[in-house]
């Protein structure tokens, strides 16, 4: 049988519990403390009377020039005719009794006391005889020769001092089971007055929704310490959702907006085909074109999944050192069949060591080299620069002497699907605006970073930043 899971127990649960928990235990080590003091006052003052009854009987023995009698004659006025009694006492001479109180003998026999010692050493034993209570000890008290030939036994009632004790003990009782609800329910308000902010923290994050991004939590009236950190984050949280999703609504709808394009001139290209028979030339020219679309969409589509994969805190980077003049190398054999026809120059100068993925350093160099070649005049030189700092890291510029970018185009350079003249994005699956875009992730994902200078009219240069190597 599965039994039911235990609901989590409630932070101002666990606060008003801690507070019943300390509160109880600080007045129940001042009731410890009342206790003791008051136990102690009881003994002290038992000791204490019990000498100076000892000094008093002494010297009532002195008196009557040591003789018992006259010691046995003023205990018996003191207690004879007395309802309550303060205390029993026998005299004992030699081990024999020379008298005692009347019925002392029925209720504390000579055998309950201990040895007879000083008065400043006193052996005080408690001893209950039904509803009484005692305490006895025995003192030695000097006869007329000077010696301790004289025993005065004492049972001192102390009924009435163990029941003051007994009820202060049940008033204790009866207090903690009073307290007990009491601390209870004054911790749950206290908590709940000390919650209250989260409660309306929660009601403001309630209330947010995909369409109200924009609501912040208010700095006023000033929350408490402890949750002034929680409001920034939270603010915080929420501007970078609020980001987020804008860029993700920007990016949804330039997904759109590329693929409807060439899906709308393959759709196109394939009905024109369908409407009339048409000759052999037609059609391959039908195909040629449906082709260039696909391949389109298929550049567009790999990107895309290139930008996810590398953009995954997940992804693992294959480090491994590469000389990045070598990278360069490759990538511009690889360009060299697109930068022919312009009778671009393209020159790679400096040398540098780096740890670095190489398949994605073969990606970004070549996105920005693709930009080179396709922006630079026919005729120009395009400069791959290497340069190596140890503070700085390793740095990879590509200048050209193309156009340039403007300045209003700066800003959005890196955003996904950001093209400075969107017509000539469909020409071919490389301009689709992914390339800087997949350059900036490739970048961060190597804790690097990517600039751009650009001059209207003198041209761009591209710098790819790495950190530089640990030692």
């Amino acid at each position: 049988m599965r039994l039911p899971a235990l609901r989590p127990a409630s932070i101002s649960g666990r606060l008003a519990l801690l507070y019943t928990l300390g509160a109880l235990l600080a007045v129940g080590l001042f009731a410890l403390l009342a206790n003791w003091k008051l136990e102690a006052n009881f003994t002290a003052a038992h000791r204490d009377f019990l000498q100076a009854k000892a000094a008093e009987l002494q010297d009532d023995l002195s008196d009557g020039n040591g003789t018992p009698d006259a010691l046995v004659k003023e205990i018996l006025q003191e207690t004879d005719g007395a309802r309550l009694r303060a205390y029993e006492a026998r005299v004992l001479v030699a081990g024999r009794e020379a008298g005692e109180t009347p019925g002392m003998e029925a209720i504390l026999p000579a055998a309950l006391f201990s040895a007879a010692r000083g008065v400043h050493s006193l052996s005080l034993i408690p001893y209950q005889t039904g509803d009484t209570s005692w305490l006895l000890t025995s003192l030695p008290l000097q006869d007329a020769q000077g010696q301790d030939g004289v025993v005065l036994q004492i049972g001192l009632d102390i009924t009435r001092d163990n029941a003051l004790l007994t009820d202060f003990h049940r008033a204790l009782a009866a207090f903690f089971l009073l307290m007990v609800p009491l601390l209870l329910g004054a911790g749950r308000l206290a908590a709940a007055h000390a919650l209250a902010p989260l409660a309306r923290i929660a009601k403001v994050a309630q209330s947010i929704t995909p369409a109200q991004l924009s609501r912040r939590i208010p700095q006023t009236p000033p929350w408490p310490r402890e949750l002034t950190g929680l409001v920034q984050v939270f603010n915080q949280m929420l501007e970078n959702l609020e980001s987020s999703f804008a860029r993700l609504s920007r990016f949804s709808a330039d997904i759109a907006h590329e693929l409807r394009t060439p899906l709308s001139n393959l759709n196109g290209s394939l009905e024109v085909c369908l409407t009339r028979p048409r000759g052999e030339a037609e059609y391959r020219a039908a195909i040629a074109s449906a082709l260039e679309d696909g391949q389109r969409l298929t550049g567009l589509i790999e990107n895309l999944l290139f930008l996810a994969r590398v953009e995954n805190p997940s992804h693992a980077l294959r480090h491994e050192r590469c000389e990045a003049s070598e990278i360069c190398a490759w990538v511009v054999t690889q360009y060299e069949a697109q930068s022919r026809p312009k009778g671009l120059r393209i020159r790679i100068e400096g040398a540098a060591t780096l740890y670095a993925d190489t398949l994605l350093l073969r990606q970004a160099v070549g996105n920005v080299l693709a930009n080179a070649v396709r922006h630079a005049p026919p005729g120009s030189e395009i400069a791959i620069v290497i340069s190596n700092s140890p503070a700085s890291g390793v740095e990879i510029g590509i200048a050209d002497q193309g156009p340039g970018i403007a300045p209003e185009h700066l800003p959005r350079l890196f955003d996904r699907f950001y093209q400075t003249d969107p017509a000539r994005g469909h020409k071919a699956a490389q301009g689709s605006g992914l390339g800087l875009s997949i350059v900036r992730s490739i970048l961060e994902l190597h804790g690097g970073q990517v600039t751009i200078e650009t001059e209207v009219g003198k041209g761009t240069v591209v710098r790819l930043r790495f950190p530089p190597l640990e030692a």
